[in-house]
């Protein structure tokens, strides 16, 4: 990170244009904006646990592998420093939430259609997403979509066997979540004839289990 640049430590969300206060758990980076030109988004992992940096350490591995795959993809952030084992700074998106945009029933008309070509641009680069849920899908002013915080996605090739299936198990995930999003934004009686892979519910036991334990 540059010397002599002043920035403000905002929300663990990796949320881009929407930064909260605080972390939303202790597993979280501090996630803050350079006043650069333009300016970057920060993760920041250096003010955490030793095991928490370890880690953050592997999930900024994992994001910046990505984000260089992803380069020049409209709708990815692009990568712009590593700046340390526990840094990584993006380009900002000026954008919102689809969280917000959801409880203020503001989804733009087609957004789910261009959502859906993107994740598909996405898994094109051997690249599938594993957390596209509402906090991590934005949209622009002009109803442009944007993924963000890529720590929990599938690179193809890496184990080829064994990426190969996670990707699968990706991808089916990916239908489901559009299915879902055309039911509750767009009101359209979707069928969902996509069976959610073993992976799928492995994440979604892990992610109870990890709410149980945080409330305790």
């Amino acid at each position: 990170m540059k010397e002599g640049v002043q920035a403000s430590p905002a929300s663990a969300s990796p949320t881009c244009g929407a930064l909260d206060a605080k972390p939303r758990n202790r597993t979280k980076a501090d996630v803050y904006v350079l006043p650069t030109t333009p300016p970057s988004l920060v993760k920041d992992y250096r003010k955490r646990g030793l095991l928490v940096r370890l880690y953050g350490r592997l999930c900024l591995n994992r994001e910046e592998r990505v984000l260089r795959r992803l380069a020049g993809l409209k709708g990815v952030p692009a990568f712009v420093a590593r700046d340390g084992p526990c840094v990584l700074s993006m380009e900002f998106i000026e954008a919102e939430p689809l969280r917000d945009l959801k409880k203020a029933r503001r989804v733009p008309e087609g957004f789910v259609d261009r959502l859906e070509q993107l994740l598909v641009a996405v898994e094109a680069r051997g690249v599938a997403h594993g957390d596209p849920h509402l906090r991590n899908i934005l949209c622009d002013r002009e109803g442009q979509p944007y993924l963000i915080d890529f720590s929990f996605s599938c690179i193809r090739g890496r184990v080829p066997l064994w990426s190969a299936w996670v990707f699968r198990n990706f991808q089916m995930m990916r239908k489901l979540k559009v299915q879902k999003l055309r039911r509750s934004l767009c009101g359209q009686h979707v069928a969902l004839d996509t069976r959610p892979g073993l992976a799928y519910r492995f994440v979604r036991f892990w992610g109870k289990t990890f709410r149980k334990l945080r409330r305790h």
